[in-house]
């Protein structure tokens, strides 16, 4: 009885949503100690496992811990703080997928985020992959593309 309720604790635990990966590359990205301050910053952030950053790709690559409660915004946020302005996000996220209507959105339970989505996938537990940009408006719900 014991093994069968840490068998359930633990798949409801691994179907949580959150970012698993995030890439955001920027235009002005070109000052090797600015990069360096910037991966610092991250290495900071709670839920951030792995940070790389490349100058020549003009970009900083997350991998996030499980679970985490890191978001979007959080992230952007951040690389503004370093004087970088963020650019399209390449994302890879575990979630809820939920369709109402011709509107379909993920939720990602342990941040508390819900982000819109752009494509087809089923309703449900999803691993996905997309891009999106940081909306020119914070009050913009941020659109996910997802990946072909």
């Amino acid at each position: 009885m014991l093994r069968l309720i840490l068998l359930a604790v633990g798949m409801g635990a691994a179907a949580r949503g959150q970012f698993i990966q995030i890439e955001v590359f920027m235009r002005d990205m070109n000052c090797p100690s600015c990069t360096e301050t910037l991966s610092a910053a991250f290495k900071k952030l709670r839920g951030v496992e792995k940070v790389e950053t490349s100058i020549e790709k003009g970009s900083v690559r997350l991998e996030l811990s499980r679970p985490n409660r890191v978001s979007l915004e959080q992230v952007w946020d951040a690389i503004k703080r370093v004087g970088f302005t963020p650019g399209e996000t390449k994302v890879n996220l575990r979630g809820t997928v939920k369709i109402d209507g011709s509107k379909t959105s993920i939720e990602l339970p342990d941040s508390g985020k819900i982000y819109e989505i752009e494509g087809r996938t089923p309703a449900g537990e999803a691993d996905l992959k997309g891009t999106t940009q940081p909306p020119p408006d914070p009050r913009t719900p941020i659109r996910i593309r997802l990946a072909d």
